[in-house]
């Protein structure tokens, strides 16, 4: 048998990084997207359309972004509030946007004998349904795969095993995560369902309040967001041009831009605080000391530092961001995956190949 392609993933509520054991690595948004009409799938020319040209093409796509909101329970009508057609539409665009990821990393995509082994990270207190669903989404693009804990995999990727909390902050969900020397188990970790698409709403329900003629769209307001966004006072003005009416005039978004990125410090702090005072009084303090931030929210100016003010009345903290907030995910992840001991797997039964290899025992890699 063929050796086998690691794959790292971070399976994110707004995109998707990815890396390969074979050296290639990439992000896509979270979402596929289908041909409205005959005349749509005339000009795109596909069936089915993944990454930029999403965004490009979205007023000719139906578009469907599965993990949006955080939710990832869409196995059950009851609880999910989606029909079954759209359960099987979200399951369906799950797998679809996993076989994508993995085709653009992988060489050896159309060699059916090169197995593939996957990690995959989830919110932190994804429950025994949601990692089912992402397995079953996997099934015939992975041989085997393990489900973990998103900011495990950040954490596993920059060596931080003993000591370290971390904060990972997505489009959907912020999950926070002590990293003790073991993998940390599921009533340690903490995941709040607010996120970038949180500020994203908020954001654009203060700034028409503000301002009720300016036109937006939420990727318009996303990407003043991740350009200007901030937390603390950096002594600048964020001046965009928006449509008023149709007319491109300047707007001052300062204001309704910090409202909108402050309301996650106060729920990040609480947590924060909440989850360390479960642990030792010495240990709390360490924890507090080596703070990891992660995720596409982690890069919002400021954050940091107004966190470390925020636990200033609870014995101080450190706060870290990681260097590169696409990837840090993924390449813990695979990291993680090629250091996997064989136990550690999951054979998936579409393609019901077992591992075979055996790596080095994750405890190697720390």
């Amino acid at each position: 048998m063929a050796n086998p392609v690691f794959v790292g993933m971070d399976l994110g509520t707004f995109k998707t990084s990815v890396a390969s054991s074979a050296g290639y690595r990439d992000a896509i948004p979270t979402a596929c997207g289908w041909p409205k009409d005959h005349i749509a799938r005339t000009v795109l020319g596909r069936d089915v359309v993944f990454g930029k040209d999403i965004v490009e093409h979205r007023l000719a796509l139906d578009l469907v972004r599965p993990f949006e909101k955080g939710v990832l329970k869409y196995g059950d009508a009851a609880t999910s509030g989606l029909s079954a057609q759209q359960i099987e539409k979200h399951a369906l665009a799950t797998r679809l946007v996993i076989e994508y990821a993995v085709g653009m990393v992988n060489p050896s995509r159309n060699d059916s004998s090169t197995p593939v082994y996957g990690v995959i990270g989830v919110p932190a207190q994804a429950g025994l349904k949601n990692k089912q669903f992402v397995m079953d989404a996997a099934a015939g693009v992975f041989d085997a795969v393990a489900i973990v804990s998103e900011p495990f995999t950040i954490a596993y990727g920059m060596n931080r095993l003993t000591d370290t909390l971390v904060i990972d902050i997505g489009a959907g969900t912020i999950d926070i995560c002590p990293i003790y020397g073991v993998y940390p188990a599921d009533d340690e970790q903490i995941t709040l369902p607010i996120g970038g698409d949180a500020v994203d709403e908020e954001f654009e329900k203060l700034l028409k309040a503000k301002h009720p003629r300016v036109q937006a769209s939420r990727n318009m307001i996303r990407d003043i967001k991740e350009k200007y966004g901030y937390v603390s006072d950096v002594g600048e003005k964020a001046i965009v041009t928006l449509p008023v009416d149709g007319k491109p005039t300047p707007i001052d978004v300062t204001e309704p831009l910090k409202a909108s990125c402050m309301a996650l410090v106060g729920p990040v702090v609480e947590a924060v605080c909440k989850l360390v005072s479960k642990f030792d009084p010495e240990f709390q303090q360490r924890l507090r000391q080596n703070i990891i931030l992660g995720g596409g929210g982690s890069q919002l100016k400021g954050l940091d530092r107004v966190i470390e003010v925020a636990l200033s009345e609870y014995g101080g903290g450190r706060v870290t961001r990681v260097t590169d907030a696409t990837y840090a995910g993924a390449v813990g992840a695979l990291k993680l995956a090629m250091n996997m001991p064989t136990a550690g797997w999951t054979a998936l039964s579409a393609k019901s190949k077992a591992p075979a290899t055996k790596p080095v025992p994750m405890a190697a890699a720390a």
